[in-house]
C-alpha cells in the first residue's frame, strides 16, 4: 500500500514539474527578450485557467498553458493520493481509516472549490 502511494506522489510531481519545465522553456523561447515586468502586466482571464479550456490551449502550444496544467497536477496530486488511500483502506475493509481518508478528502475538494 505504502508503495503504491509513494508512486503516486512522485508520479505526481514529476508530471507536474516536466509539465511546468516544457511551459517553461516555451515561455523563454517566445518572450525570452521581453522583459518580466510586461509579461506581468498581460490581463488575466480566470475562466481560462480551469483545465478543461487549458489543454487545448496547450496542445495548441501556448507555453503558460503548460506551466498552468503542471500546477493544476502538482495541487491534484495530494486530493489523488487521499482518495487512493481510502480506497485501499476500504479494499482491507479497514473503515475507521475509510472514513478519516474520505472525510480528508471532503474537505480537501471543498477547499479546492473554495466553500470553506
Amino acid at each position: 500500500m505504502a508503495a503504491l502511494l509513494s508512486l503516486v506522489l512522485r508520479g505526481g510531481v514529476l508530471l507536474a514539474a516536466l509539465l511546468v519545465l516544457i511551459g517553461g522553456v516555451g515561455e523563454l523561447l517566445a518572450y525570452g527578450d521581453r522583459p518580466a515586468a510586461a509579461l506581468l502586466r498581460r490581463p488575466l482571464d480566470l475562466e481560462a485557467w480551469t483545465p478543461a479550456k487549458l489543454l487545448p490551449r496547450a496542445l495548441a502550444g501556448q507555453p503558460e498553458a503548460w506551466i498552468a496544467l503542471g500546477l493544476w497536477v502538482l495541487i491534484l496530486t495530494p486530493v489523488a493520493r487521499v482518495a487512493l488511500s481510502a480506497l485501499l483502506f476500504a479494499r482491507e475493509r479497514d473503515w475507521l481509516y475509510t472514513g478519516v481518508a474520505l472525510w480528508v478528502l471532503a474537505l480537501l475538494i471543498l477547499g479546492l472549490l473554495g466553500r470553506i
